[in-house]
């Protein structure tokens, strides 16, 4: 009876279905096993159980020819060495992916060519050396790739996550917690979120959206992390973007970017040796955009700069600086008019550079302790700067 169930079981790990509401069951347990699951419909449904070494789950639902909508994959897979790849066309499909275990590899493609939206690809992994995958294309149906949602939790060593969204309105969360993280987001299209959250050492994440009202946070509890924003390049546009970047740790590195307007970037870091960058207004586009860092330790280094060319086009931009600590450093640039610079440390041996070229522009900065240092550069007309020193 064994054998003819395991003789079941080897015909079921590659099969082709074609038809309306299908439901695809594999259930595999030993090593070096290999589930191909294939559908092509409405409402089809497959799941694959593996437990052991060595195993392989395929499903694909759907095509670049043929339709997958309303379908639902859930793959788990415990053991080492594991492979699971999913795949959907259109919309309102479903990816459920779990791997528990060693060296396993989660990928997920959704909404290909030019069709797809409601889609949703969740991957969990506990495990080391842990790979997952999210790619969620196309360029809509009926308009834009919408609403997709992409989440990816792993729980464990030497993790990378990688996910890519094209559309509006989609969602990406990146949960990582151990050492040696990787995590990377790219969303092309407006209206878009993502959230990265990391706890661990030297864990890295980077953001990267191009589009209107996009907003990322990135989160980073531990020591030697290093968060990545780019909202928009000297190529593409980023309006009305929102970056948030916080850091709770030791020599952790953050930095934003944005091009063109009206654009806001807040950062924090909590500890030592940390460094906090912005850069906004790249070239020669830019006005009404903000900067606010704020760090609390010692040996800090926070630097801002809003380029874009004098006039109209660097008009109306803010850049705020706290410090709370020793030995901390504030720098500050400034291209263009009507621009404020206001630069706020307290404690022993900070410094604090000031920079603008325009008309127009304010400059504030407040030194509480003592061995101060505040240096000033205005070039044009109407330009103020106060500064104050109490020791």
């Amino acid at each position: 009876m064994k054998k003819v169930i395991f003789t079941l079981a080897t015909l079921l790990s590659a099969a082709t279905i074609v038809a309306q509401s299908n439901i695809s069951n594999v259930e595999q347990s030993g090593d070096a096993n290999a589930a191909n699951v294939t559908q092509v419909g409405l409402e089809n449904s497959s799941t694959a159980v593996q437990s052991g070494s060595g195993n392989n789950a395929e499903i694909i639902e759907g095509s670049a020819s043929f339709a997958s909508r309303n379908g639902i994959v859930e793959v788990t897979q415990t053991g080492d060495k594991n492979i699971a790849f999913a795949q959907h066309e259109e919309d309102r499909n479903a990816v459920y992916q779990t791997q528990v275990g060693d060296g396993n590899n989660a990928s997920a493609t959704q909404n290909l060519l030019n069709f797809g939206g409601d889609n949703i690809a969740e991957q969990i992994q506990e495990g080391n050396n842990n790979v997952a995958i999210i790619s969620q294309e196309g360029s809509g149906f009926f308009g834009d790739g919408i609403l997709n949602n992409a989440g990816q939790y792993q729980l464990g060593d030497g993790n990378t996550a990688s996910t890519s969204q094209g559309g509006e309105e989609n969602f990406s969360l990146l949960f990582q917690t151990g050492n040696f993280n990787a995590g990377t987001m790219a969303q092309v299209g407006d209206l878009n979120l993502s959230v990265q959250d990391q706890a661990g050492d030297s864990n890295m994440a980077e953001g990267e959206q191009w589009g209107a009202n996009n907003t990322l946070f990135q989160t980073q509890i531990g020591n030697g992390n290093t968060a990545i924003s780019l909202q928009g390049s000297s190529f593409f546009d980023s309006t009305e973007g929102f970056v948030d970047q916080y850091q709770a740790g030791e020599e952790n590195l953050a930095y934003a970017q944005h091009e063109e307007a009206n654009n806001t970037i807040i950062q924090t870091q909590l500890g030592d040796g940390n460094q906090a960058g912005a850069t906004q207004n790249l070239l020669y586009f830019g006005g009404n955009n903000y900067t606010e860092q704020y760090q609390e330790g010692n040996g800090n280094l926070a630097s801002s700069e809003q380029e874009g060319d004098t006039g109209i086009f660097a008009e109306n931009n803010v850049v705020l600086q706290g410090q709370i600590g020793n030995d901390n450093v504030a720098v500050s640039s400034q291209y263009g008019a009507s621009n404020v610079s206001d630069i706020f440390q307290v404690g022993d041996a900070n410094t604090a550079e000031d920079t603008q070229f325009g008309t127009a522009n304010t400059t504030f900065v407040t030194q509480t302790g003592m061995s101060h240092n505040s240096i000033i550069f205005q070039s044009g007309n109407g330009n103020a700067a106060i500064v104050t020193q109490n020791n």
